[in-house]
């Protein structure tokens, strides 16, 4: 259905049924002149400026401006002999008009030739049409042309002249009818040039008809002309050029026929669908949509982006055609399917061919009693059929088998060295939309990958970092091309060439390059870009003078290992069998060394299976020993040794996520791959198995003779781990609000944990700490007595009464064995709170990653001892040993403990101060998509959203810690209580975040898939390039985890009655609504300083 609703108040003139599929169209002027002489056909701008207003044109004033032509072109030329050619050139005004249709009457035929046509170009047209007479405007240069070819020449009067004048000016006299005057010659146009030099197009009196006989055809199944839907707009302003078919097309259709005042802007404002492009990207103009009837896009397609926002404002028009059909005879299709055509079934003699598989041809053929409809045939009359050598898709829904959506042209089609084809047209146009662009032109024919040649809205950068900067900026919309491209068809960063400003690009009426000629203009330049990218910069060695690769023994591999590291980490690795992780090696450096060993390989410096390397390898095995024994095997076997891999069920290799080791906290929720085999015996858990029995061992005994208090008169004193974190600080910020504690003791490992801390409260907004209540200590906790002097843990031992242990190192690559010191800290804390006066309590901020591997919803809160329970990754097996070591203490030693598993941790919402750690995997997939330029609306294995904001989590958490400290101890305890903090009121990603986040973003919705495709380009880029912005992308670092993450599990939903029951601001807490998330936006600057719009220049229908 086409969902037109055109208006009720239309004067009879110009409704469908006034109109008459045969009658000559430059004789209306006269005949509205009579019937509706006020109504306003067209309007100007009165100056360059819209605001100083504009001047409506009445049908009066335009027939007389007509019939002053007439007579002028009389008395300067005299009578016809046979329809002789008169040239002209001036501004886009209604002059086009005035002259075309006044030389009809007299029996001349106007050429329009566009000023942007070269000199040779212009000539070419000019002599093909056997024009000896050229007009101008006054002000138009058109010296170069009268100088290369003699022809008689004038000035035409001005616009205002024409509509008034001092004089009474009689109607021109026409005689023939329709059937004497059809097929005489009214208007010579031209051809884009887009194959060579532009060339002429005689137009017959029955090209111009076929508009108004497109007001005749009949509805189909409620689908009608799209003449009735442009019956909606009362006035539609245009920047389409007359001398081109799309404006006369406009003048013709929306004002002559329809009725529409048609609004002019200044002369000088250039048409481009990019313009429309421009229109979605700022929510000012999103709103100003909202007030028109619909949107108008010709000349080029409309970009997908762009269409989708649009359309959910405002109606969007599509519209096609070519200077040698004149009208295409359409049906106006769904709101929803903007971007497809709706050919009329029995008026237009439209044929759809298929071309290639999916792909049509469009093929006009003749046929009997549609003369008045194929304007064509009046072009060439002595064909039968006729193709455009355009191609098109047909709809995907089975229900719509007759819309058809425009590809691309068939003689711009880029045949591959492989034989593939890529069609340009859409990956132009969304190129295109880019503020940074001027022009596109995708080219590749005869190469393995297309490339493409960018005409910039600025000067070009001269330097590499300069060229990097601005691919960056780029990469969006290469992403977004991309998505019109077929897998074999992508753009990448390094097939990107840009014009020269000192050799111009040549462009074709409607904005678009012209292709043959800027092709031989920049030829060499694009033999030299594939060149390059053939023999890229990244198969370049990091450093030409470390040693080759040697794997003729497992020594020469761990050297050659130790130097990459050192070239890449700048780490010396003295102990071969040390982890490299503990020696300070991070994620992005183990991407580095992953790269550089699949380069090596690349390079023909090791086996061709290490062209594959993956950085989980080096996660697996992070010794330095190990891995040099994995490549070592490699080079023996010629295969990567794949039981080195961790293995999901399904035999694949489980998600890795790449984080840099970091002292926070819990407050980061591990990315767990929630499908599990809980009886799957690998290394991991078996290690888990035997850390536990190892640790159970070093339990204290079980201590006699008392339980102790564990609030002393009142008062509590606190230790906190892992106040310098993401939770950290918003625990110790409520500690130190909190009147009940009397003293709160710091262990970090850094001896500048105060400094620190100090930062963090100002950027925050908290208090300052003061002495007397915040104490920091410098601490081991993997050593005896938490590496600390005599008197200082003696200290601990008499005043301490609760321990919250929030530090663990949230990194999801890590094997189990890595955090072997973290498990033995629980120890040595078990230890302390077995030693202190007051029966110390001891709350673990563990992870809802311990019960990951459970089923959804039946995970209890109370104690695990399954190994199995956890996500198979070092992060969860190692904080569930900790869980159960805790429960062992507390049944065998006596050690009252408590276990918060804690969900996602959000930003804070209770100020904008302080931030969600944008390098979290939440925050980075928000940031990253303001980089990329497209956000997920779906996040399969995440869906459900129970996140807590930070501030809310530490009040949480103390109220718990009250809670469980205030039942009475025994001297011996059921075991450590569990509660699972998590939002019990849960969001839907793809419901209530998706929307308005890519609302607030301006960017695009896609699958989650698309997303992660998007992102694993940019990292390539960023790797290849050297130049990685982990501000602005931070999603890079993770992306491994986010490839695993695309497969959909069943939402992961924990009770949390135990948890709510324990803390009152837990039960009232409210789900994640736009409140947080604009909180949060903000506080990562996506909200504020986004760029403004460029100029807004669009076909637009008000």
């Amino acid at each position: 259905m086409s969902e037109a609703r055109p208006r009720d108040d239309i004067p009879e003139v110009f409704q469908a049924s006034a109109a008459v599929a045969g009658r000559l169209t430059h004789l209306i002027p006269d005949e509205l002149a009579l019937a509706v002489p006020d109504h306003p056909l067209f309007a100007y701008a009165k100056t360059n400026k819209p605001a100083d207003g504009f001047v409506d044109v009445t049908a009066r004033q335009f027939a007389r401006g007509v019939n002053r032509a007439s007579w002028y072109l009389k008395d300067l030329l005299g009578e016809p002999t046979n329809f002789e050619t008169i040239g002209y050139m001036g501004p886009s005004d209604l002059r086009y008009f005035f002259l075309m249709f006044g030389a009809i009457k007299v029996g001349y035929k106007m050429l329009f030739t566009s000023p942007r046509n070269n000199l040779d170009g212009h000539l070419h047209v000019l002599a093909g049409a056997d024009c000896h007479v050229f007009l101008s405007a006054n002000g138009t240069n058109v010296d170069s042309i009268l100088e290369a070819r003699r022809m008689r020449t004038a000035i035409v009067p001005e616009l205002a002249d024409m509509l008034e004048g001092t004089e009474p000016v009689a109607v021109y006299p026409y005689t023939k009818t329709f059937e004497e005057a059809c097929m005489d010659p009214c208007l010579v146009l031209h051809t884009t040039g887009s194959t060579g030099l532009p060339k002429p197009i005689v137009w017959k009196n029955a090209n111009l008809a076929s508009y108004e006989a497109w007001r005749t055809v009949p509805a189909v199944d409620g689908y009608v002309p799209t003449t009735a839907v442009y019956q909606q707009a009362r006035r539609a302003y245009t920047s389409m050029p007359l001398f081109h078919t799309s404006g006369l097309n406009a003048g013709i259709t929306w004002s002559l026929l329809c009725g529409v005042t048609l609004v002019y802007g200044a002369p000088k404002v250039v048409p481009n669908a990019g313009y429309a492009d421009e229109m979605h990207l700022h929510a000012g103009s999103r709103r100003r949509l909202d007030k028109m009837q619909y949107v108008v896009a010709s000349g080029a397609p409309l970009s997908q982006t762009a269409g989708r926002i649009i359309s959910k404002h405002s109606r969007v028009i599509s519209n096609l055609g070519s200077t040698e059909t004149s009208c295409l005879q359409r049906l106006s299709p769904s709101v929803a399917d903007w971007d497809f055509f709706y050919w009329h079934p029995s008026h237009s003699g439209i044929e759809m061919r298929e071309y290639t598989p999916g792909l049509f041809e469009l093929f006009l053929v003749r046929k009997p009693g549609l003369e008045r409809y194929q304007g064509i045939f009046a072009t060439f009359p002595s064909i039968s059929e006729w193709s455009m050598s355009d191609l098109y898709e047909r709809h995907p829904d089975p229900a719509k088998p007759f819309l058809y959506r425009y590809k691309g042209r068939k003689d711009d089609v880029i045949v591959l060295s492989n034989g593939e084809k890529v069609s340009p047209a859409l990956m132009e146009a969304t190129l295109n939309s880019s503020p940074l662009v001027k022009g596109a032109m995708v080219v590749g024919r005869g190469r393995f990958q297309p490339a493409v040649l960018l005409d910039l809205t600025a000067e070009p950068p001269r330097t590499a970092k300069g060229r990097h900067e601005l691919i960056d900026q780029l990469l969006p919309f290469i992403a977004e091309a991309n998505a019109h491209a077929p897998a074999h068809g992508q753009l990448d960063r390094y097939h990107v060439l840009f014009a020269d400003p000192q050799r111009p690009v040549q462009y074709l009426g409607q904005g678009k390059m012209q292709r043959l000629r800027t092709y031989a203009l920049y030829e060499a330049d694009i033999d030299k870009l594939y060149r390059s990218v053939e023999e890229p910069e990244e198969l370049a060695e990091l450093n030409k003078d470390m040693a080759p690769l040697d794997l003729s023994s497992k020594y020469g591999a761990s050297e050659w290992l130790r130097a990459l590291i050192a070239e890449v980490a700048g780490i010396s690795i003295s102990n071969g069998d040390g982890d490299i992780f503990e020696a300070g090696v991070d994620s992005l450096q183990v991407i580095k060394m992953a790269r550089e060993i699949r380069m090596t390989a690349k390079r023909g410096q090791a086996p061709a299976s290490l062209a594959e390397f993956s950085p989980r390898f080096i996660y697996a095995n992070p010794t330095v020993n190990q891995l040099g024994a994995l490549m070592f095997d490699a080079a023996s076997r010629r295969e990567v040794a794949a039981p080195l891999l961790k293995q999901d069920p399904d035999g694949k290799p489980s998600a890795t996520v790449l984080v840099e080791v970091e002292e926070v906290t819990g407050s980061e929720t591990p990315p767990w791959s929630s499908s599990s085999d809980s009886e799957e015996d690998d290394a991991d858990a078996d290690l888990a198995r035997s850390l536990l029995e190892e640790y159970t061992r070093l339990l204290p005994p079980l201590r006699s003779g008392r339980p102790a208090t564990t609030e002393r008169s009142g008062e509590m004193t606190v230790i906190l781990t892992g106040s310098t974190g993401s939770l950290g600080p918003y625990i110790l910020e409520a500690l130190n609000r909190n009147p009940k504690v009397a003293r709160v003791i710091c262990l970090n490992r850094s001896a500048k944990a105060a400094e620190r801390h100090a930062l963090l409260c100002s950027a925050r907004g908290f208090a300052a700490l003061p002495p007397s209540r915040v104490q920091f200590l410098k601490a081991d906790l993997s050593l005896p007595q938490l590496g600390l002097g005599r008197a200082s843990y003696g200290m601990l031992v008499s005043s301490v009464t609760h321990i919250i242990h929030n530090q663990w190192p949230v990194n999801f690559n890590w094997p189990l064995q890595s955090f072997r010191p973290h498990i033995h800290g629980v120890i040595n804390l078990a230890h302390l709170a077995h030693a202190s006066r007051h029966n110390a309590l001891v709350l673990f901020v563990s992870s809802v990653s311990t019960v990951a591997s459970l089923p959804s919803g039946t995970a209890p809160e109370a104690p695990i001892h399954d190994v199995g329970a956890a996500a198979p990754m070092g992060y969860g097996r190692s904080k569930l040993v900790a869980e159960i070591l805790l429960d062992r203490a507390s049944q065998r030693s006596g050690v009252r403990s408590a276990v918060c598993r804690v969900g996602i941790v959000a930003g804070p919402v209770e100020s904008t101060a302080g931030m969600w750690n944008k390098h979290e995997y939440i925050p980075s997939i928000m940031v990253s998509s303001a980089h990329l330029g497209v956000f997920p609306a779906t996040f399969p294995s995440r869906d459900r959203i129970d996140w807590l904001p930070v501030d809310r989590l530490a009040i949480v958490l103390l109220e718990i810690l009250h809670t469980v400290s205030s039942a009475r101890p025994t001297a011996t305890q059921d075991g450590t209580h569990v509660f699972h903090v998590v939002n019990p009121r849960a969001a839907s990603w793809h419901a209530d975040l998706s929307p308005v986040i890519a609302g607030a973003l301006g960017v695009r919705e896609v699958d989650f898939s698309e997303w992660v495709s998007a992102l694993r380009a940019s990292a390539d880029e960023a790797i290849a390039s050297g130049h990685i912005d982990l501000d602005r992308n931070p999603a890079i670092r993770l992306l491994e985890f986010y490839e695993g993450a695309a497969a959909a599990d069943s939402p992961r939903m924990l009770t949390s009655e135990r948890a709510e029951d324990a803390s009152l601001a837990l039960a009232k807490v409210g789900p994640v609504g736009q409140k947080w998330l604009r909180v949060w936006l903000e506080q990562w600057g996506l909200t504020r300083g986004r760029p403004d719009s460029p100029e807004l220049r669009v076909l637009k229908l008000l």
